[in-house]
């Protein structure tokens, strides 16, 4: 029980860590690169993505289909897209999107858990270390 325990706690302090930077950024802060191509906007749009699409996988999984398979060209197609997203609400929708993930993988039993732990799926439902990765890009490039 303690890894489910640690499970929700890492994922809720990555979702409040998101939103009170979210809260700060200004116009200027979500044009600021993150080298490669990647603007702190274009990291929100990556966040909201990622966590939307784990969303409805796992809302697939609970209704007793399969977990579905990742796209490995998804990171491609969101740079292609990413320019069409409005700056001035992407960080909202990535706060909305970890808080609705949040609450997928609460709602998730034990034993859903541990099956896609064990199925090596861990990664759709411990969403803080791809969010502190994230996060900690965005803070490092703010900071300069």
């Amino acid at each position: 029980m303690a890894d489910i325990d640690n499970i929700h706690a890492s994922n809720a302090t990555s979702t409040e860590r998101l939103t009170a930077l979210v809260a700060r950024l200004t116009p200027q802060d979500l044009q600021r690169s993150l080298g490669g191509n990647w603007t702190v906007a274009f990291a929100l749009v990556h966040l909201a993505f990622w966590d939307a699409r784990q969303v409805a996988a796992l809302q697939r999984y609970a209704q007793g289909d399969g977990f579905p398979s990742e796209d490995y060209a998804a990171n491609a197609t969101l740079e292609a897209i990413a320019h069409t997203f409005d700056p001035a609400t992407i960080g909202l929708a990535a706060v909305n999107a970890a808080q609705q993930l949040d609450e997928t993988v609460n709602s998730l039993t034990p034993e859903q858990l541990d099956d896609l732990r064990q199925a090596g799926l861990s990664y759709a439902t411990e969403r803080a270390p791809h969010r502190d990765e994230h996060l900690q890009q965005i803070e490092t490039a703010l900071a300069e």
